[in-house]
């Protein structure tokens, strides 16, 4: 486990000389002049010290279980996509072996030079998401955030009705911090990818852009719009990030029809452009917005404890719900008690088990009110930091010790050879 569990380092570049190349590529490929600029909290860092990789296939887990639809049926009618039931568990089950101990960078280990060039568009995008992970919970919000999918959001009329037929050319993720029960900070991120080249990683920073103009803004709330791009160059890791400041009406326009070209200009796509004017200056109800977030995170939590969930079972019969949730192992820490899934994989004689799961008290379905003050209360603890490592064990088995890493939204995982 040396090489998941010995912290290490990557590069980070956020800085003028970067911003210009990405606003010169946008301006090239679309004709659009948006002020690109470094992100202030990245500008100054170089390097991205003392990360461990088992943090970031944390983090990797818990953003993607943010996935919309994944209660939706799939094959053989089996919901929740059957095969990735919950998104965190494969995440981190994939990369377990992406890693080389070697330290003081993080390098990926020689496995991953045999499948990247097959498989190099996941790898490098799932790598995006690690690292975006990363930076926007330490460095640009430094408090515990939340995160949902932009393709699951309804009350942005612009990416919900406006832009529907935008598809891949939405943003990735909105990241969200709350205070006195409303949305306070949000920041738009669109993650990319690449094994191939800085250039290469200029270009996608630049569509990019474009993409994170594409959401309305929060009234009463500071809204930010970050592209973050990860490059996998031979073994290393780079990440790069650029941020789009205050947005007129006019880009943001021009920066959707450059989309919508893009997508092929179907009749359909165009008649959401002409109607795009009526929203792009909409305000978003702030009440609508703050229910339908903490929703959809919630079911972000329950995907990532094993319980795929949809939004109107979280609203009209969460008993369901909490009785899938009693049925979950039970871990206890000196945090608290964790309802997690548990994946047991045969290696050899022995048996790698990876245990995803969220505080028990974060999936108290029935006692909605509770949870803001309960999650205020949890949150407290991490005031230095994300994640926190604890002992553990399975309820009533303590003949099987576990450490546990704990983060700031109620999330737990572990990892142990048995």
């Amino acid at each position: 486990m040396a090489a998941l569990t010995n912290p290490g380092d990557y590069a980070v570049k956020s800085d003028k000389k970067l911003a210009t190349a990405v606003r010169r590529a946008l301006y090239q490929k679309t004709g659009l002049d948006v002020d690109v600029r470094p992100v202030p909290e990245l500008a100054g860092m170089h390097v991205r010290s003392n990360v461990r990789p088992f943090d970031l296939l944390f983090g990797l887990g818990r953003t993607t279980s943010a996935l919309p639809g994944l209660h939706s049926p799939g094959a053989a009618g089996l919901p929740g996509l059957a095969a990735l039931r919950t998104a965190s568990r494969w995440a981190i089950i994939r990369y377990l072996w992406a890693f080389h101990e070697y330290r003081p960078q993080i390098y990926l280990s020689e496995l991953t030079e045999q499948v990247r060039f097959h498989q190099r568009t996941l790898l490098s995008e799932h790598f995006g998401i690690a690292v975006a992970t990363d930076l926007v919970e330490q460095f640009i919000l430094r408090r515990p955030a939340k995160v949902v999918d932009a393709d699951a959001v309804t009350f942005d009329p612009v990416l919900a009705e406006a832009m529907r037929n935008l598809k891949a050319h939405k943003p990735d993720y909105f990241w969200y911090d709350t205070h006195a029960g409303r949305v306070s900070d949000v920041v738009v991120v669109e993650v990319k990818g690449n094994s191939s080249s800085r250039q290469t990683t200029v270009r996608q920073l630049a569509r990019g852009v474009q993409q994170v103009l594409v959401p309305v803004n929060v009234p009463g709330a500071t809204m930010r719009r970050i592209v973050i791009g990860a490059c996998l160059r031979g073994d290393a890791l780079e990440a790069f990030a650029v941020e789009v400041p205050d947005p007129d009406t006019r880009t943001r326009r021009v920066a959707l029809e450059s989309l919508a070209e893009d997508e092929g200009s179907s009749p359909e796509t165009l008649a959401d452009i002409d109607e795009a004017d009526d929203y792009l200056n909409t305000e978003v109800s702030q009440e609508r917005l703050t229910v339908e977030v903490e929703d959809l995170d919630q079911a972000r939590l329950l995907a990532f404890a094993g319980i795929p969930s949809t939004l109107a079972g979280i609203r009209v019969n969460p008993g369901e719900i909490m009785e899938a949730v009693s049925q979950l192992e039970v871990i206890d820490t000196a945090r608290g008690a964790f309802r997690c899934e548990t994946t047991r994989i045969p290696v050899g004689p022995r048996s790698l088990n990876l245990r995803t799961g969220v505080a028990e008290e974060f999936l108290d379905l029935l006692n909605r009110q509770a949870t803001s003050p309960r999650r205020e209360r949890y949150r407290a603890q991490y005031e230095t930091g994300i994640y926190t490592r604890v002992p553990g064990s399975p309820r009533g088995r303590s003949d099987e010790p576990l450490t546990v890493v704990t983060s700031a939204d109620g999330c737990m995982l572990s990892v142990s050879l048995v």
